[in-house]
């Protein structure tokens, strides 16, 4: 904690004002007091925000619960940490108080050490409780505020309001995108796309709380797990990986997930099919792993990244309705839903490795609405907040015109990656969903986005 926060101290008997101050500034604290509580307003509105507000009930011209509501109406003021002082011994104003947001109430007459004790600690909280970063939405919208959660490894909220007409948030942990909601509901609006569509208001980042009880757990669990050697000498070990294997339409595709330190901690999933790497996913942090308060994130995070990809190639395993004997090109007797979605979905997972999560499953949504608008057939899609591609209905098979809509869905998509990362554009679509090669080249994918791709962006974009 730093040696000189700022507290101002509002008490109208002047000797109880001059020894709190002294005590306080003994304690290298900065202090500045005010007998008169408007004096005080006006010099809390008029100066920097301090770090501690400390003020008795009773007082002349303004009463400390009516200073107390002024300071947590102002915007700059209304988390400062606001500790009351007062000799009022009933149960009832001292509940009162603290119901309405005050952070402690010390009783009169107190001994200073108590006093400065308790300042401390109220701080500590403070710093604690207010590891958050707010302001007004940027002109490119609430988009480069989910990067910044994503990229700094948020495990907390990001908060974003438009007065009181409309509040929209998202929850992460470790960087990665876990919920979203907010009111009012619209019909038919997923509320990510109703965050991302937020370009003015407010927004709030707030880091998830620690709770010492858990730490308390990982200390007792780790204690009992360690090995005898001296502790200094230890081995933090990376936990363990994890192997699958899924059957994905009459083939055995393996699916491990491992972390280590290269240097940095990362988190490689590698699907295989006969030996062959089909495909391989990877996250990493900003530093290695080597504290073992890390090991349950760790975890956390192999367990989320192998159940993502399962999940993707689960959605492939399904089986499709049966289809005729051929008579005519594939695609005109009908398309799996689930072949075109998860097609998508592996492009999109290799983009992700470039741009990240969240960017990813914006630009995703972007060129979805406007394909849409020229290729009604892409609605027969959404795109899940993980950033998967599926079918929005429990249709057996689409029209031949999906595969067209889903080619240029992905040629619109591609472009726009590549406008932000120039290997994002350059990616070959054959080699990011070669598992499925066969059958794309039997329905007309790849024939459609070629076509798409040589038209180029249309003029709206």
């Amino acid at each position: 904690m730093s040696s000189r926060k700022r507290i101002r101290v509002v008490d109208d008997d002047a000797y109880i004002l001059r020894v709190i101050e002294s005590a306080l500034r003994n304690e290298g604290f900065e202090v500045l007091g005010f007998r008169d509580p408007r004096d005080a307003l006006a010099g809390l509105r008029d100066v920097s925000a301090p770090d501690l507000i400390l003020c008795d009930i009773l007082m002349p011209f303004m009463d400390g619960r009516v200073l107390f509501r002024e300071v947590k109406d102002t915007p700059k003021l209304k988390d400062v940490p606001f500790l009351f002082l007062s000799g009022v011994d009933a149960n009832d104003d001292i509940v009162e108080t603290l119901e309405r947001g005050a952070d402690d109430f010390l009783s009169k007459p107190f001994n200073m050490t108590r006093l400065v004790a308790k300042v401390r600690a109220t701080l500590r909280l403070s710093e604690r409780r207010h590891d958050a970063l707010s302001g007004p939405i940027g002109p490119a919208g609430a988009l480069p505020l989910l990067k910044f959660c994503e990229d700094s490894r948020l495990s907390g909220r990001l908060t974003v309001r438009l007065g009181t007409k409309e509040t929209r948030w998202a929850d992460f942990l470790g960087g990665e995108l876990v919920l979203a909601g907010g009111a009012p509901e619209v019909a038919g609006e997923e509320p990510l796309d109703l965050l991302l569509a937020m370009d003015s208001g407010t927004y709030r980042i707030e880091q998830r709380r620690l709770d010492p009880e858990a730490l308390r757990r990982s200390e007792t669990k780790a204690a009992e797990d360690r090995p005898s050697a001296d502790a200094a000498s230890a081995v933090v070990s990376i936990p363990q990986g994890r192997l699958s294997m899924v059957r994905v339409r009459g083939q055995d595709i393996q699916v491990q997930t491992e972390g280590e330190n290269r240097p940095e901690f990362t988190v490689t999933t590698v699907v295989a099919r006969a030996g062959q790497v089909m495909r391989k996913v990877q996250s990493a942090w900003h530093h290695p792993f080597k504290r073992r308060e890390d090991h349950d994130v760790a975890r956390a995070q192999i367990d989320r990244q192998h159940d993502r990809v399962l999940a993707m190639l689960q959605g492939l395993s399904a089986e499709a309705a049966p289809v005729p004997v051929p008579t005519a090109p594939a695609a005109a007797l009908g398309v799996d839903p689930s072949l075109l979605a998860w097609a998508l979905s592996f492009v999109a997972e290799q983009v992700r490795d470039h741009l990240g999560a969240v960017m990813t499953v914006a630009l995703l949504r972007a060129s979805y609405r406007r394909v849409a608008s020229r290729r009604p057939a892409v609605r027969s899609f959404r795109v899940a907040e993980d950033g998967r591609v599926i079918p929005s209905a429990a249709e057996a098979l689409l029209p031949p015109a999906a595969v067209e809509a889903v080619a240029a869905w992905t040629a619109d998509f591609l472009s726009s990656a590549g406008e932000l990362v120039d290997r994002a554009g350059a990616m070959r679509l054959r080699q990011a969903t070669r598992m499925m090669e066969a059958e794309l080249e039997k329905i007309g994918f790849y024939a459609a986005f070629d076509a798409v791709a040589a038209e180029g962006p249309p003029p709206s974009r």
